[in-house]
């Protein structure tokens, strides 16, 4: 799947994938994307390796339910913050199970990220910040600058 969205460099976002280097061991990976026009391939080199699941959820929950031979076992939740930490999105990520996999699903979030306390007066109240190099010169000491014209005193 392909998201089209504005670049936000603090948005984590969590995949989970078969992992074609590891036996197709389902993976789980926490990133940020890098500020690069580039193609940034979070799944790894190996082309056969493939996503399950990609989420930008701040706290996902997933549900990892056993198949095959291991359906007995009871499903496995996992809260993914704590389950692994943000890395590059190059980092292999962290083996959920090795057991067989019939699904693997997200579940709705626990828990959210707090709201910022910043309020519409504490934002108006700030000075903008000035990015002018030349902000405080006059016109001719601009052109002196730029002529290479020194002064004396």
């Amino acid at each position: 799947p392909s998201v089209l969205e504005k670049y936000d460099p603090n948005k984590v976002w969590t995949a989970v994938l078969y992992d074609a280097d590891q036996q197709n061991y389902p993976y789980i990976k926490r990133f940020c994307f890098e500020a690069t026009a580039r193609k940034q391939n979070y799944l790894g080199e190996n082309k056969n390796s493939s996503l399950i699941l990609l989420t930008d959820e701040c706290y996902p929950r997933l549900e990892v339910v056993f198949g095959g031979h291991d359906n007995f076992r009871e499903p496995m939740v996992v809260e993914a913050d704590e389950f692994i930490a943000v890395k590059g999105f190059k980092a292999k990520g962290k083996r959920l199970t090795t057991y067989t996999i019939e699904t693997i699903n997200e579940l709705e979030p626990t828990r959210q990220p707090e709201p910022s306390q910043k309020t519409e007066e504490q934002e108006t109240d700030e000075e903008p910040e000035i990015l002018d190099p030349d902000h405080g010169k006059s016109e001719g000491d601009i052109l002196d600058e730029m002529t290479g014209q020194m002064k004396l005193f």
